[in-house]
């Protein structure tokens, strides 16, 4: 799918994920590609605020003996002293620096955990050999997990603008980039089902006692700070998209730029934090993300263009007496030709992303 939006952009001429979207249903049908990429940027958010609150808490644990130290206090404390405000700093330059250290920090904590699983191997086996054929529904929320772990497909068509708008170069990149992705994620959750079975949590490190473990200290503390300082980037992402699908802020924004700025920050900074403190388990986060957001955007919306424009000729799509969205006028587009291989792929693609949000929000509300 991170290559269909490619070859939809050079099919479609056009140059971002909202303008393929809005090229096969309508340009107003762009804004709801904005309006996920804001939702996501929101309870991705929240889960970094309650993975900064898994570690600092653990931390707390192994420092200095505080076991019920309060979530919420650590959360407020986080958002009020940090979050807040690097979230409101203009000029986000500075924080690549502190980017590349977290992605060293990340790359720490997976050598760490898997080495201690092959350290354990004889006793990590066993749990691995339970666990071998289980098959069940926990496959979708496993897929819906992914999806939101893999989910990058609106900066697709950027990454292709920088390639030289050449295909097979974007298909040669993602195809690496997504095997070793792909290859890192799976050793991890391999290490984390090995060593700790069924006991596993969301947050692996959670699972490490905090006591006379200076290791999985430093992984606390470290992952703490790399995430903490991930958080602003990604909340400017959101709060753009959302200033963007609202003209009434965009107005406000030009009239008084720094009151607008100051109440499109500190108010959606201030609910993630209070959700944060309601859920304690970032899976159920990553979760709700993929079955939603990470399968509209990764599975569906794709499909969908794609099947779209290469089921309609250019003269079908203007002259379409009932829009596919209600209020919404078909937009002229050209007739894209593709083989009817990647229909049935792109028909596969919508019926695996309908099911995983189906399967994926019904197990993490409970319903089955």
């Amino acid at each position: 799918s991170f290559v269909m939006i490619a070859f939809l952009c050079e099919q479609l001429n056009c140059s971002s994920y909202r303008d393929v979207f809005g090229s096969a249903f309508g340009k107003r049908a762009g804004n709801m590609v904005d309006a996920l990429i804001c939702t996501n940027s929101f309870f991705a958010c929240c889960s970094y605020n309650i993975l900064v609150t898994d570690f600092l808490q653990k931390a707390l644990e192994g420092l200095f003996g505080l076991v019920a130290f309060p979530r919420p206090m650590i959360v407020w404390f986080n958002t009020l002293l940090i979050t807040m405000p690097l979230s409101h700093a203009r000029n986000l330059s500075p924080l690549q620096y502190t980017s590349m250290m977290g992605i060293v920090i990340v790359g720490f904590v997976i050598m760490y955990v898997v080495s201690d699983f092959v350290f354990q191997f004889p006793d990590a086996h066993v749990n691995l050999k339970e666990n071998k054929f289980r098959v069940d529904l926990g496959l979708f929320t496993t897929l819906a997990i992914c999806t939101g772990a893999f989910q990058a497909h609106y900066n697709s068509p950027k990454f292709f603008r920088e390639l030289g708008c050449d295909l097979e170069a974007h298909k040669w990149v993602v195809k690496r980039s997504f095997l070793l992705a792909f290859a890192i994620y799976s050793a991890f959750a391999v290490s984390g089902m090995g060593l700790f079975g069924k006991d596993l949590m969301g947050n692996v490190l959670k699972n490490y006692p905090a006591e006379g473990n200076v290791p999985v200290l430093m992984c606390w503390l470290g992952m703490a700070f790399a995430t903490v300082f991930t958080y602003p980037l990604v909340f400017t992402t959101g709060r753009d998209s959302f200033i963007g699908l609202c003209p009434a802020v965009q107005r406000a924004a030009k009239k008084h730029p720094t009151r607008t700025h100051v109440v499109c920050t500190s108010i959606p900074v201030a609910l993630i934090a209070t959700l944060a403190c309601l859920v304690q388990d970032v899976s159920k986060i990553t979760g709700l993300l993929g079955a939603t957001v990470g399968a509209s955007l990764c599975w569906i919306f794709p499909a969908s263009v794609y099947l779209r424009v290469t089921s309609a000729s250019a003269s079908e799509l203007h002259e379409a007496k009932v829009p596919l969205l209600p209020g919404r006028h078909s937009s002229v587009g050209p007739l894209v030709k593709g083989p009817s291989w990647m229909r049935t792929c792109a028909k596969g693609m919508v019926c695996v992303g309908f099911a995983s949000m189906a399967v994926g929000l019904s197990r993490t509300f409970g319903l089955i």
